[in-house]
Order: C-alpha cells, then structure tokens, then sequence
C-alpha cells in the first residue's frame, strides 16, 4: 500500500492509502511504529479535514465494550470528547474522518488508515 506522511505543528501523521479494517489498520500503524491517530481538539479535526483527499480514514476512537464507553487507543482524554458524547454515536464499533465529518461504523469495514505521533 502506498504511503505518505507530513508533519504539522507538533505532530506527524502517516496515511495509509490501502483499505483495511480498523483492526487491520491499527496493526499498520503498528508496522510504521506510529499508533492510530488521536485526534486532541478541534483545531487538529478541522486541519486534517482541509488536507484529506475525498476519503473514509479510520481514526484511533471505537467503542470499548467493557467500558461501555467510546475511548482514544491511549485510554486518554482528547478535547473533542464532549463533541463525541453530543454526537450519539451508536455504540457500534469504530470511528471514521471523512472531509465532512466523523462517524461511527462497522469496524470490519475496509478504509484507509491515519496514523499519528507526536514529535519529541
């Protein structure tokens, strides 16, 4: 799968442009030792929502089952957790970016892949 990657303010994020599931992606990110991308606040969204092409990317955000609670693959807090809640995603899986948005689907769905670290 093709691969490109840039790095902004303080963080670099490696696209993954071969569609898989959110665990196969997670296991790519893996391979490039950067994990699934964290989104930390609006400002970042709103960023990477400019710069993508026209695409679904798997984001590092799915339901934890014994939780029951959406969580960031870090078990941390982001800044956008109060827009999450507000969203009413269905308890059903994994999270997506679009350009227009990010929304809860199937995890077994094939997509691309955002991977995400911050520099040191």
């Amino acid at each position: 799968g093709v691969v490109y990657w840039f790095c902004y303010s303080t963080k670099c994020y490696y696209f993954i442009m071969n569609k898989t599931t959110w665990s196969g992606c997670k296991a790519n990110c893996q391979h490039y030792s950067v994990p699934i991308l964290k989104i930390e606040d609006e400002d970042e969204l709103k960023f990477l929502q400019r710069h993508v092409i026209p695409e679904n990317y798997w984001i590092g955000l799915s339901y934890d089952k014994k939780k029951k609670e959406w969580a960031w693959i870090d078990n941390g807090p982001s800044k956008l957790d109060m827009k999450i809640r507000k969203m009413n995603f269905k308890s059903r899986g994994c999270v997506f970016l679009s350009k227009a948005r990010i929304e809860d689907i199937d995890c077994n769905i094939p997509y691309y892949c955002i991977c995400g670290k911050k520099l040191d």
